[in-house]
């Protein structure tokens, strides 16, 4: 009798088990999970095949989507600047202007005797700043307009004053600080400043080394350039990779540096999910998974990795018309239009070598998120290990 008791209990034990292990696996939806699963991306159809879907276009990655993929836009300095020293603007007003005068014998107009007797037939006039009328004054000759014309320019107008004046004169024009001459650089990421530029020219990475360079790392930072009413922006490192960006700045230019990260998001059965910098302009699909530690072992689907972006509606609908989608009559109601962005799923099968090549070759932008399916058999592993505990 007491053997039958206990066999008794152990059968409605495992009666109790096995009912346990039926509701949970019949409620696997509600347990814990990384995000969707792959079936829930491509659904009961061809695995291979490029399908809209609620709202999304699914793309598998295979050679061809690679050859549709062009370098992102990039924004070049070029565009509004240039690589040669800018020509001379010629003094402007504001500017302090220092001038000499000559004359060719003593006793003239700017000759002199000092205590030993000995003559000097030059004079150094005080510095003064162009005023708003853009000239300055020079004794026995008046206003000479100066704004808008270079160093000798202004010589020779002084000396055209002072000729039936003076004898043989000469005048030797320098600009001793050129406030008219400066470009400005602002921003969260450096400190601001107003920096003049030199008769050598100033390039736009010397002007922020001058005022202390980004406050900021230079993944995280982006320059623009203003000139003319046109700006250009582009991220720092960019800038600093690229030789030939390192534009000439001007007179009036305005170079604003913010912090501006360029990210991506990696979400799912990957070894971390953050949100990471872009090392570069740009990287690989895999530059980024090995950056958050590649596919988590134990949970991810190497065939459900997916990138997800938004493209060009038109240019999704040129490509792949007559394949995932298909010609409508305008007036149809259930039409779907494609206008402006859409969301597009680019998918990866990392467990074929061709996935993994792929993903060398797909590359990852600015807003794309990385999302790493987890296996079919997790939520029964989930099972198993809610038993064990």
């Amino acid at each position: 009798m007491r053997r039958k008791a206990v066999r008794a209990r152990g059968g409605c034990a495992r009666l109790v088990l096995a009912g346990l292990a039926a509701g949970l696996l019949s409620g696997c939806a509600a347990l814990p999970s990384a995000g969707p699963t792959a079936g829930a991306f491509v659904g009961n159809v061809d695995e291979s095949a490029v399908q809209w879907r609620d709202g999304y276009l699914l793309v598998p990655v295979d050679r061809t989507v690679l050859a549709y993929q062009g370098e992102e836009p990039r924004p070049s300095f070029r565009s509004i600047a240039g690589l040669s020293l800018p020509g001379d603007t010629g003094i402007g007003v504001g500017d302090v202007v220092e001038v000499t005068l000559f004359e060719a014998g003593v006793g003239g107009l700017f000759s002199s005797l000092n205590a030993g007797g000995q003559g000097s037939s030059s004079v150094h006039l005080p510095a003064q700043q162009v005023a708003r009328d853009g000239s300055i004054t020079i004794p026995y000759a008046g206003r000479i307009r100066v704004a808008g014309s270079t160093a000798a320019t202004v010589e020779k107008r002084i000396v055209a004053a002072l000729k039936d004046r003076a004898i043989e004169p000469q005048a030797v024009v320098a600009v001793s600080q050129g406030n008219s001459t400066t470009v400005t650089v602002t921003g969260d990421a450096i400190g601001g400043a107003s920096v003049p530029i030199p008769t050598s020219g100033l390039k736009i990475l010397d002007l922020i080394a001058r005022v202390g360079g980004p406050k900021t790392p230079i993944y995280e930072t982006a320059v623009s350039l203003t000139r003319g009413g046109r700006t250009v922006q582009m991220p720092f490192s960019e800038l600093v990779d690229d030789p030939t960006e390192d534009v000439y700045v001007r007179p009036g230019d305005v170079v604003l540096m913010t912090r501006q990260p360029r990210t991506y998001v990696a979400l799912g059965a990957t070894g971390r999910s953050d949100q990471l910098p872009l090392q570069g302009y740009e990287m690989s699909l895999a530059e980024a998974l090995a950056q958050v530690g590649g596919l988590n072992p134990a949970l991810a689907n190497p065939m459900g990795v997916f990138v997800l972006r938004r493209e060009a509606g038109a240019e999704m609908l040129a490509r792949y018309e007559g394949e995932a989608f298909k010609h409508s009559d305008p007036g149809d109601p259930e039409a779907t239009r494609l206008t402006g962005q859409v969301p597009v799923v680019y998918r990866f099968n990392l467990r074929e070598p061709s996935g993994l090549i792929f993903a060398q070759d797909f590359k990852i932008r600015s807003g794309d998120m990385v999302y790493v399916a987890t296996a079919p058999y997790v939520p029964v592993k989930q099972v198993f290990d809610a038993f064990n505990g």
